[in-house]
């Protein structure tokens, strides 16, 4: 397979990086129209050949699968191109800055009948795995909570972009939050802290279609790095922690001995005491390697992509609320 990856920035490396080890991409084209960043690509990465201008490698190559990983503000654009000119296509997320670009974005995908998918990475991270089964199986029922932190120090990189901490981190709990949930959000509270015109520190209170209260911190003013999920149900707590992909379960004490009274007030009646604390063991792997691997078997007609552009287009709908 011949792969190209627009923009080669930290995200696009990443791709190049990825690309490298699969055995069945056999040519990676990059595209950047900064050369010195082509040259660090040619350097350390697999590119057999790059170009400062999309619009060339468009007129010049035909490539099986294309990975956007450029500002948002540029995304509309280069996706609708690729799209129409007919090639499969990965976008990093957000699908889009704005919904009515995203929405001519996947206009264009349905128009094109290609591949077309945005990378919400997380949607692939073992931990999400993992606690998407203990839902499923119903080892955590009645859920009422879901908590998220996602903070860090500023990406010195965004630093004055159009995009702030709520177009960089909160599309990753927005998506999980939706789809460990299994509803849609429709009402939002949130304040923001901006520093001149972009976001750099958020929180967030919401509730979905179907009950569940959920909670978001999104930060960029914190020294400590930290990316978790609380999940609360009647049975106790699941934690999911994404950096060190570990998930522990802190089990409701009480939950047996009034198992049979359980209401939907029960979380409220005061039956919640510490339990045992379990460490789910998972098999840890890099979601970047899912995610990719989804999006080539996707190309190859061997499984639909993960992340479909309507559950991307609502994410983004509902970060805008926020914002």
């Amino acid at each position: 397979m011949k792969i190209a990856v627009i923009g080669t920035g930290v995200m696009g490396r990443n791709h190049l990086r990825v690309l490298g080890t699969f055995p069945e991409v056999s040519e990676v084209i990059a595209v950047d129209s900064d050369q010195n960043n082509l040259n660090i690509a040619h350097k350390e990465y697999f590119v057999s050949r790059s170009y400062t201008d999309y619009r060339e490698l468009i007129a010049k190559e035909k490539v099986d699968g294309v990975i956007i990983a450029t500002p948002p503000v540029s995304h509309k654009q280069i996706s609708i191109d690729f799209l129409l000119s007919g090639h499969n296509v990965l976008v990093e997320k957000p699908v889009s800055h704005s919904l009515e670009e995203a929405k001519e974005i996947i206009a264009a995908a349905e128009k094109s009948g290609k591949v077309f998918t945005v990378g919400h990475i997380e949607r692939f991270n073992p931990v999400i795995t993992k606690i998407k089964e203990f839902i499923d199986n119903r080892l955590l029922s009645n859920i009422y909570i879901i908590n998220t932190q996602r903070v860090g120090p500023v990406p010195k990189r965004l630093l004055g972009n159009v995009e702030g901490v709520l177009i960089d981190l909160a599309v990753h709990d927005i998506d999980i939050i939706q789809y460990l949930g299994k509803g849609i959000i429709e009402s939002v509270k949130s304040d923001v802290l901006k520093l001149k015109k972009q976001e750099i520190y958020a929180k967030a209170l919401m509730k979905l279609n179907n009950g569940i209260v959920a909670s978001s911190e999104f930060s960029w003013i914190s020294p400590r790095r930290m990316r978790i999920i609380e999940i609360y149900g009647d049975e106790g707590m699941i934690l999911g922690d994404y950096y060190n992909q570990e998930v522990l379960f802190y089990e409701n004490g009480d939950y047996e001995k009034y198992s049979s009274e359980i209401t939907e007030a029960f979380f409220g009646a005061g039956k919640i005491t510490a339990g045992k604390i379990i460490n789910y063991p998972i098999y840890k792997q890099e979601p970047l390697i899912l995610e990719l691997k989804n999006f080539l078997n996707a190309i190859n007609g061997k499984e639909e992509v993960f992340i479909k552009p309507s559950e991307a287009l609502i994410c983004l709908e509902k970060v805008l609320t926020i914002q």
